[in-house]
């Protein structure tokens, strides 16, 4: 009989959709999933003197289910993809010595002979910047690019000081995703490695994404999948072993969340208890005749909502949900090893407010309720930057 303890659980991106490559799968770090394949069908109407059904038809099926996982550098990078319609951005990867000063003054990073409108940086994007020395390397750190010119780079926040490239090799680095319109399917497979049975399925498209933040827990994820069909076999739909998954410690909500952004400025004096953020994809699927299971799946729109939990101590968040005024989220996880994720939702919509005494004895909390709408300036709803070590 197999156990739940011995199951892995593998990905594969598809060229096609429903079409599982020549390639070694990789393997998925996850705490529970319910991947599945559910056929529908239908008792035949045939009036029998005997009382009996005399058979039953299969109807239509669908691949479905959600995977479970805590979030840790690298892990779900793909999955990610599937779920944005997008891809990560190239890494940026600009290492020059005796070129890059940073300047306090104009806000940004400056170089004689580095073109940074080559680099594939874009406006918004975090970068991660290392090399500088002055004051135990203070200039060194995460910032977001504001304007991108063949010889400055302009950021938020502000280098801490002025200081020269000479003698310096300064690294920029990052990479950086945005929802789209791009389709990433995958094969995703159930191993049962006690008893050898695999179970793969096609066609799988990330239709939701949802993550949560809570004090003194892990930070955790999943994600829902609708596909194409299921298979079940003695061996591997991949070439040869899988592919280990990063072995990168699991992220917590105690000493690796960093900076937490609202309006564009670090919060201070105000403090977060919770968020959680949901994506959703509305995909469908598309069934035809002569063909059991989905042919194709269709997609709706990218939503983007999420709860946020703050020990109340200011009223401006509040005077924003009455006011109707736009805001923004953002917030930074970064692990023991230094590998860190920048989430963005650049433009906010807050749909509910809500500041009460439940009771004697307790903390005041502001609980809102949000949407993340269509940023003008990005063209985006949701942004992810991660940033190696």
């Amino acid at each position: 009989m197999a156990d739940s303890s011995r199951t892995e659980l593998a990905y594969v991106k598809e060229p096609l959709w429903g079409t599982t490559p020549a390639a070694a799968l990789t393997r998925l770090r996850f705490t529970g999933e319910s991947l599945g394949y559910t056929i529908a069908t239908t008792s035949s109407s045939e009036v029998r003197a005997d009382r009996q059904v005399p058979d039953l038809i299969q109807t239509g099926a669908s691949a479905a289910g959600s995977v479970n996982l805590e979030l840790s550098y690298g892990a779900c990078d793909t999955l990610i993809e599937s779920a944005l319609f997008s891809t990560w951005s190239t890494p940026v990867a600009i290492s020059v010595s005796d070129d890059i000063a940073a300047s306090n003054a104009s806000s940004s990073f400056t170089g004689t002979s580095t073109d940074f409108t080559t680099a594939g940086i874009q406006t918004g994007q975090w970068v991660k910047v290392g090399g500088f020395a002055a004051n135990g390397g203070e200039n060194n750190g995460l910032y977001r690019v504001t304007g991108i010119a063949a010889n400055s780079l302009s950021v938020a926040p502000a280098p801490a000081s002025d200081e020269g490239a000479a003698g310096l090799s300064v690294t920029i680095g990052g990479s950086m995703i945005r929802n789209g319109i791009s389709e990433t399917s995958l094969t995703l497979e159930k191993a049962f490695t006690d008893i050898g049975q695999y179970i793969a399925f096609t066609g799988m498209v990330a239709d939701a994404m949802d993550l949560q933040i809570q004090t003194g827990r892990v930070l955790t994820g999943s994600f829902g999948f609708m596909g194409a069909k299921a298979t079940i076999a003695g061996a591997t739909a991949g070439t040869g072993p899988a592919i280990p998954a990063p072995n990168n410690p699991v992220l917590n909500a105690v000493n690796n969340i960093g900076q937490v952004m609202e309006g564009g400025a670090p919060l201070s004096g105000l403090f977060l208890q919770s968020l959680s953020i949901s994506l959703a994809n509305g995909l469908r699927g598309i069934g035809a005749v002569g063909a059991l299971g989905n042919v194709d799946i269709g997609s709706g729109r990218c939503q983007v909502t999420g709860r946020a939990s703050f020990y109340f101590a200011d009223g401006a968040l509040y005077g924003k949900y009455l006011n109707g005024t736009a805001t923004s989220l953002s917030f930074r996880v970064t692990d023991a090893d230094g590998n860190a994720y920048v989430f963005s939702l650049p433009r906010v919509r807050l749909t509910r407010g809500t500041i009460a005494a439940g009771g004697p004895d307790q903390d005041v909390m502001a609980d809102f309720q949000f949407q993340a709408v269509r940023d003008p300036a990005s063209g985006a709803t949701l942004q992810i930057d991660r940033l190696a070590a």
